[in-house]
Parts: C-alpha cells; sequence; structure tokens
C-alpha cells in the first residue's frame, strides 16, 4: 500500500490537504516564524496520529470528546494506491467506531456516499493492504506500535515497555523476515507439561501411600465376600426383600384409593348442593303463583309483559328441576356405587398391609439382616474411595510418561527449528551487513546487532526456548541522541531489507526520535534513505522534525528534493497548524 494524500474534510470542502511522495522521505517539519515562538503543537505528531488512527488505531478520548471537531463534523481521509487501484480511506471524529471506504478517482465530502463499515472490517481492509501475505498470529494491530514508533514511549529501547517478550520478538522477528513461529510453539507443548505438574502436585498433595491403600483394598474385599455369604445363607433374606418391596407397594396403592375416596365424595356433595339450589328456587317461584290476582285486585288487569316474564322465569326452572336435577342425580349414583367399590379395594388393601408390616414387628432375624445389608454397603463405599485413591496414583504414573513424551517431542521440534534457524544465515549477514552500513553512513562506526536463537532446554517458567532473540547496540548510546538514533537505524534496517527484496510492509513512521541526536547526523541518514527508497523504487519513510533542530545546507537540501512534505506552524491565524485551526 502506498499512502499518497491526507485530506482534513468537513461535509462541505477539503479544509487540508497534504500531498506525500509516493517512494523516499516524508518530512514533517515544524516552522517558527519568530525566534520567541515554539515548533511544539503545531500539529507534527496530531498528523502521525491521524495516519495512524487511518490505519486502524483507536482514536483516543481527545478527538472524541473535541468540541470543535465535533461541531465542525470534522473527518480525515487517505488517498491510498492499492496493488495500483486507488481508493480512500476516511475516520469520522463523530463516529469513532466506524471507518468508511470509498473506491474512485475523486473525494467526496459527504460520507453518507462512502461505505460505513465496523472498525473490525475497516482494520481487515487495511491489513490486506499493508501485510498482503496472510501469516497466523501475525496482524498489522500489532505490528503498528512498531511500524509507526511513538514519541512519547516508543525511543526507550527497540522492544517496547509493559509487552510481553514472546510476542514483542514474534512481531520483530517477522518484519526481519525470520521464522517467528518457533518459541510459541515450543511454549505450547511447555504449557502442556506445566498444566501436567499441577495435576502431579495435587495428587501428591494426597499423601497416598500405595502400600498401605493395597492392604486397605485387600481387607475391604474380604470383609464385603464375607458379608455376601452371611446374606446369601440367610433363608429368609429373599422373603424379607420382597415383602418390603410388596409393602411399599401396598402403601402406595392404598393412598392413592384414599385420594380417589376423598375426590368422589367431594363430587358428590358439590352435585346434592345443586340439586338443592335448584329446588329452592322453585320454591321461591311458587311464591308468585298469586301474582296475577294481585294485579287485578290494584290495577284491573294482569300486564301482559309480566305475564310473560312470569311465565318465561317459572318454564326455565321446571325445566332446569326436570333436566340437571336428572343429571346431578344420575351423577350421584355413579359415584356412590364407585365409591362402594373403592372403600372394598380400601378394606383389602389395609388387611393385606397389615399381614406385610408383621414382619417388621416380630421378626428379630430381619433386623440383624437389615444391619448386616448396610455395613456392606458402608463397606462397598469405602473400598470405592480406595480403588479411587489407587487410580490417581497410578494416573500419576501415566502423567509421568505424557509429560516424558512431551519433552521428548520439545528436543525435537526445538532441534528442527534450530537447523531452521541456521539456514536464515544469509539473511541474518544481509541484515547485520545494512545496520552497519547505516551506522557507518551516520557515524562512521560500526554497531552490533545480532540474532540468537535460544536452545536451552529448561522446566522454568521463565524459559525462552525457540525465541529468537535480537540484540542491538551502538557506542555511546547511553545519551538520549544516540539511543533515539539506534532506534531509528535498528527500524530502519528491517524497513529497508524489505524494501530492496520486495517484501510487503514498506511503510515506516517515526515521529519525535530526531529532536534529541547530533544536528550534523540527522540529514546524513535521511538523505541516504531517500536515496535507498528512490534507487529501489520502493517504500515510505515519515519523520517528523523542528526546522531549528536542522542544519541549513540540509534543509536546503531537502527543499529542493521535494523531501519536506508539510510546513506546520502557528501563524496565519492558526491556519497553518495541521486541522487549519487550534483545537
Amino acid at each position: 500500500m502506498i499512502i499518497k494524500s491526507l485530506f482534513v474534510c468537513n461535509s462541505e470542502e477539503i479544509l487540508k490537504e497534504y500531498n506525500f511522495n509516493e517512494v523516499g522521505v516524508n518530512i514533517i517539519l515544524g516552522e517558527k516564524r519568530e525566534d520567541h515562538e515554539e515548533t511544539n503543537g503545531v500539529g507534527k505528531s496530531t498528523m502521525i496520529e491521524c495516519i495512524s488512527f487511518l490505519l486502524g488505531k483507536t482514536i483516543s478520548n481527545f478527538y472524541t470528546t473535541n468540541e470543535k471537531l465535533l461541531n465542525e463534523n470534522i473527518f480525515i481521509a487517505l488517498k491510498v494506491d492499492i496493488d495500483g487501484n486507488q481508493m480512500f480511506l476516511a475516520r469520522s471524529f463523530n463516529s469513532p467506531k466506524n471507518g468508511y471506504t470509498l473506491h474512485g478517482k475523486s473525494l467526496s465530502f459527504h460520507l453518507d456516499e462512502w461505505k460505513k463499515v465496523s472498525i473490525g472490517v475497516y482494520k481487515k481492509v487495511i491489513e490486506k493492504a499493508i501485510l498482503q501475505d496472510e501469516q497466523e498470529d501475525i496482524t498489522f494491530a500489532a505490528l503498528r506500535e512498531y511500524i509507526i514508533r511513538d514519541e512519547k514511549t516508543g525511543f526507550n529501547d527497540i522492544v517496547l515497555p509493559n509487552r510481553g517478550g514472546l510476542n514483542q520478538y514474534k512481531l520483530l522477528n517477522y518484519l526481519f523476515t525470520l521464522p517467528s513461529h518457533t518459541e510459541k510453539n515450543i511454549k505450547t507443548f511447555r504449557d502442556e507439561i506445566e498444566k501436567l505438574n499441577s495435576e502431579i502436585k495435587l495428587i501428591e498433595s494426597m499423601n497416598i501411600n500405595i502400600g498401605d491403600l493395597k492392604v486397605k483394598e485387600e481387607e475391604l474385599t474380604n470383609e464385603i465376600e464375607e458379608y455376601n455369604r452371611i446374606i446369601h445363607q440367610a433363608k429368609t433374606a429373599n422373603k424379607y426383600n420382597n415383602d418390603t418391596n410388596r409393602y411399599s407397594e401396598i402403601k402406595y396403592e392404598l393412598n392413592k384409593i384414599q385420594n380417589e375416596i376423598f375426590e368422589n365424595e367431594h363430587i358428590c356433595k358439590q352435585y346434592q348442593r345443586n340439586i338443592d339450589d335448584l329446588n329452592k328456587k322453585v320454591s321461591k317461584i311458587k311464591q308468585l303463583e298469586n301474582i296475577e290476582m294481585f294485579y287485578k285486585d290494584i290495577v284491573g288487569f294482569f300486564p301482559m309483559e309480566v305475564k310473560q316474564n312470569y311465565n318465561k322465569v317459572q318454564e326455565f326452572y321446571d325445566f332446569m328441576v326436570e333436566s340437571r336435577g336428572s343429571y346431578f342425580k344420575d351423577k350421584i349414583a355413579k359415584l356412590q356405587t364407585n365409591l362402594k367399590e373403592l372403600n372394598t379395594k380400601k378394606k383389602e388393601l389395609s388387611a393385606e398391609l397389615e399381614i406385610s408390616a408383621k414382619i417388621f414387628k416380630s421378626n428379630d432375624f430381619i433386623e440383624d439382616i437389615s444391619i448386616v445389608m448396610e455395613e456392606q454397603r458402608r463397606k462397598e463405599i469405602h473400598l470405592a474411595e480406595v480403588r479411587l485413591r489407587i487410580s490417581d496414583y497410578n494416573k500419576r504414573n501415566q502423567i509421568f510418561d505424557k509429560i516424558n513424551e512431551l519433552q521428548h517431542e520439545i528436543l525435537r521440534v526445538n532441534s528442527m527449528y534450530y537447523d531452521e534457524f541456521q539456514s536464515y544465515s544469509s539473511i541474518v549477514s544481509g541484515v547485520k551487513k545494512l545496520f552497519n552500513n547505516l551506522m557507518e553512513v551516520t557515524y562512521n562506526q560500526h554497531g552490533f546487532l545480532d540474532f540468537e536463537y535460544d536452545n536451552r532446554i529448561s522446566n522454568a517458567k521463565q524459559t525462552t526456548t525457540g525465541r529468537i532473540k535480537i540484540s542491538c547496540s551502538i557506542p555511546d548510546e547511553r545519551s538520549h541522541g544516540r539511543l533515539h538514533m539506534k532506534i531509528n537505524i535498528f527500524d530502519l534496517t528491517w524497513f529497508l531489507y524489505r524494501c530492496i527484496n520486495k517484501y510487503s510492509t514498506n511503510i515506516l513512521m517515526h515521529d519525535g526520535s530526531y529532536s534529541n541526536p547530533d544536528p550534523h547526523v540527522k540529514g546524513t541518514l535521511l538523505k541516504h534513505i531517500n536515496s535507498c527508497l528512490l534507487e529501489n523504487r520502493i517504500g515510505q519513510y515519515f519523520v517528523t522534525i523542528n526546522k531549528n533542530e536542522l542544519l541549513l545546507d540540509d534543509l536546503q537540501e531537502f527543499e529542493s528534493k521535494g523531501m519536506i512534505v508539510a510546513k506546520l506552524d502557528r501563524s496565519n491565524e492558526d491556519k497553518n497548524r495541521f486541522f487549519g485551526f487550534r483545537l
């Protein structure tokens, strides 16, 4: 992927446009018009941060809560070239959890014309464009902090602070095109061994004495066999078991019948109450038989409407007494028949239950057998516990066998990976030569860059078997300027190696790393890198630097060669800042 341009936009226009060298060095320069002015805060780091946001980094709260950016509906966009095809990538500060893509030759100010995707999908687009070759466990999100070095934490050492060593060296090995899987794969075996060792410690914490357990197992087995013999010889044992089972069955059936009796009796009572209610209604109707005479004596005639209502009510209750009353009486008769059968069955079961219960009341021998059977059950439980502990002990031996197999596999795989690393000797040699070439150009000195395969086999937790360790140092690196330059040259080594050999990932950004080094060496290194990239026709190197930190001759040469792509300062009412206004 080639970064061609960076835009700061709102929904109406392009506020700022920055065009980059598609091959070579891109210097983001901080200027000051007056001696008393500062170059800090003009937007150099902001520009690098925005490019990083556009390459998938999470937008920080400083931007997503800034009223100026939100009210102006500011969004940023990159014009990029991916395998000869132009497209635009955008992020909006009002919508930080999304990304926007647009294919075509022209930039649209209206984000609703872009394809809006989740940040996860957006990152996949970036990753495919930059890495190209898909490799398991290597993502651009993880590599980004090495490709875009942060001025606050990125230049303390070649590795980043507060990150796991395994992942750090895996990523750096990938950038140097060395094997990046060796330590992780061996650690998989070591993690399994550690898990198995934890199981062994758990078993050993049980204080298992296998000799005592074997003796106890034999004792319990003999005791249980003796109990089985006693129970088998008892003549009443089978009868006792049968009687106890039958007793339980009878008890269950008796309870079931008793419940049916209660239910039927309740229904009978309900039906009888319904019949009584109907008879009461009819009695009340009959009390109205003289209503016709009453009306004739009082008003001289019997109103037709009253007569009709009276007749209807009387007919209804006559019908109810005749039909529903007969229905309820028939139901009651059937239920009473059923109750008679149930009570007979209840009487029979009660008698049988009483006979079955006699054995519990009269036979002392059965009580003895019950005690024997309970003791036998207790011994069987104890025997199961003993055999479980014996099994755990035997499992320990199986675990030891598994550990031995895994350790043997580590030896085999480690030997194979070491041979693999040895086959990369030409790459290691080329990388070292490139590093020292950069050191000679910059300081006319040699530095030290070495790659060592950790071949040690150990069970210790901190073991790094399979790690390809990287050591890097230069003379007098204890000074900040030299330390920063060491990291610059370290990164430029893998960057140039990838560009020279036409590998993917041809972008490198350093923010603030040129502030402390000696002004006489900065220009020399930057001009050399620019020449190398132009010679190989691939690679973009972005750096931020202040104007007063460069020699005048170097600055003039940078300008003449078009290496300065942005000049940022506080002048022109802050319009020369990165966003074109002050945040």
